[in-house]
């Protein structure tokens, strides 16, 4: 496994943790399993996490890594009023955590072997 990738030629980091770990605790003041964390550039995900809640878990911080490294929060904040910012960020991250592969699935039904050359390149970008 990778503990640092880059999105946008932004340099982000992936770092375990204890799950009691004060880092793990969000901007709403709550313990979660996971943090994306903007100033460090740091994924912060509890040590417990385990298989398809982990990869669900994954994506979902990759998406604020996305919005971070894209500078799309401002455009979020920009088209919601400010007492809506971190449930709309949230939305953002969950609806590809929820429904990404759904939509990657559909795109390699309707595109055939054609999706093997589309598909992973257009993942790659997001992620590279």
């Amino acid at each position: 496994m990778i503990d640092e990738f880059y999105i946008n030629g932004i340099h982000w980091n992936v770092q375990w943790t204890n799950p009691s770990n004060p880092i793990l605790v969000d901007r709403t003041n709550v313990l979660t399993c996971a943090v994306t964390d903007p100033e460090t550039m740091t994924i912060y995900l509890s040590d417990r996490l385990k298989g398809e809640f982990l990869n669900h878990v994954l994506i979902h911080e990759l998406g604020h890594c996305v919005m971070f490294s894209y500078g799309l929060v401002n455009e979020i904040h920009r088209m919601c009023k400010k007492r809506f910012w971190i449930e709309m960020e949230e939305f953002c991250a969950n609806l590809l955590a929820d429904y990404g592969r759904q939509i990657f699935g559909i795109a390699y039904s309707v595109l055939g072997e054609q999706a093997i050359h589309v598909v992973p390149y257009h993942m790659e970008k997001l992620v590279a």
